[in-house]
């Protein structure tokens, strides 16, 4: 009772707004999303190619702490990426112009300032430590660059089997796949000693990708890391997704929360579409609701507590910002309309949206805001992907060869 008294007060400070913009008005785009309309997206892809042509820098953001401007400036080109590779996926007519918009995003990428917060965290630049001896003691970590980075090179390789980014795909695909079998509990480590099994979803997405684009088989790494999933990742009384667990044994460090389950959802379905609605499943149960006909995420479910932070983004009566944006994803992925709808009337509520010539622009998330909700909104199926994968070139004799690698 608490829990809803809190959802009807969150919401309630935003009394005027309600009253005046009933959900289904809020709602009213959301439909065209779930259907697969190339038009509805089009102004918020432009939005997000206009913040990505404009050379950001770590100081557009401001969350208090450098290391998270610069992680947040990587966020906005990885889902930058994502958004227009998904994109490109749904709508082949449209996928000359989305896959330059992705290589731009890849681009960026690959740049000093969107690789400096997880070279400070590990003293190497990230793309280096590809080359590291195999084995060797730098032969760990990395993975909140390389499996999102990961993630957004495969999905472009299954576009574009062959580009200028093909090697770096392999290599990064390679390297996940190697760390992930050394590891003792099946999982990269995020920072040193601790590992966040979100992250690690990112790269299992990825590895997934690699396999569907070019027939390399990682069933060894895959299979490592679901055991590590089963013994470790997963809350036992929620099915939700632990937020961290140490690196050496995988005990728990931050409890199961709405943020992590949801992007893990998401990252998850490019490789186990099971696992990825068991999770889905298991948010709907534990922490979504609905109020005035608006739907939203908390961060942690009913026997947890805990406070906001760079991850969960704003709490509010427990209802998490981020968990709510992240969860568009795999309702879309799932076909959940009416989540799916409830949670967009949120976002675009709390959001604020306006248009601008061409462009539309969510004002209260800014660049990784709109970046974000573009990746969500446009989160493919598992069906999508299969027929993609069918798309795909077969494997040729070299990648069979690699195949265990």
């Amino acid at each position: 009772m608490v829990r809803w008294i809190g959802r009807a007060l969150a919401l309630a400070a935003f009394g005027l707004g309600v009253t005046t913009a009933p959900h289904h008005v809020c709602a009213r785009d959301a439909a065209r999303y779930l259907d697969g309309d190339a038009d509805a997206g089009a102004p918020l892809a432009d939005a997000v190619d206009a913040w990505t042509r404009e050379g950001l820098g770590a100081a557009r953001f401001h969350t208090g702490a450098e290391h998270y401007d610069r992680e947040w400036l990587f966020g906005t080109y990885m889902m930058g990426a994502m958004g227009f590779g998904q994109r490109a996926l749904a709508h082949p007519e449209r996928a000359t112009e989305e896959i330059a918009r992705m290589e731009r995003c890849l681009d960026a990428l690959l740049s000093d300032d969107a690789k400096a917060f997880d070279t400070t965290t590990w003293d190497l630049d990230p793309i280096a430590s590809l080359q590291v001896a195999p084995g060797s003691a730098k032969d760990v970590g990395h993975v909140a660059y390389l499996g999102y980075l990961g993630l957004a090179l495969e999905l472009h390789r299954l576009l574009v089997p062959q580009s200028r980014f093909t090697k770096l795909s392999d290599d990064v695909a390679t390297v996940l796949a190697r760390r992930i079998e050394r590891s003792p509990v099946g999982f990269v480590e995020t920072f040193p000693g601790a590992t966040f099994p979100v992250d690690n979803f990112s790269a299992l997405g990825a590895l997934g990708l690699h396999e569907r684009a070019t027939g390399v088989s990682h069933r060894a790494a895959l299979d490592k890391a679901m055991a590590g999933t089963r013994a470790f990742a997963i809350d036992r009384e929620t099915g939700l997704l632990n937020q961290a667990v140490r690196a050496r044994d995988g005990k728990l460090m931050d409890v199961p929360r709405g943020s992590g389950t949801a992007l893990g959802s998401y990252f998850i379905s490019f490789v186990d579409p099971t696992l990825s609605r068991q999770l889905y499943v298991a948010a709907k149960t534990h922490l979504y609701g609905t109020t005035l006909g608006f739907g939203a995420a908390n961060e942690y479910p009913a026997t947890r507590s805990g406070r906001g932070d760079i991850d969960s983004g704003p709490i509010v009566f427990g209802l998490s910002v981020a968990a709510t944006g992240f969860l568009l994803g795999p309702a879309r992925a799932h076909g959940d309309r009416d989540a799916f709808e409830r949670m967009y009337a949120t976002t675009h509520l709390f959001g604020l949206p306006i248009s601008r010539g061409k462009t539309r622009t969510f004002v209260t998330g800014g660049p990784i805001g709109d970046a974000i909700i573009l990746a969500m909104v446009t989160a493919p199926t598992p069906a999508a992907l299969d027929a993609a994968s069918t798309r795909a070139p077969a494997p040729t004799a070299a990648a069979a060869t690699r195949r265990g690698s």
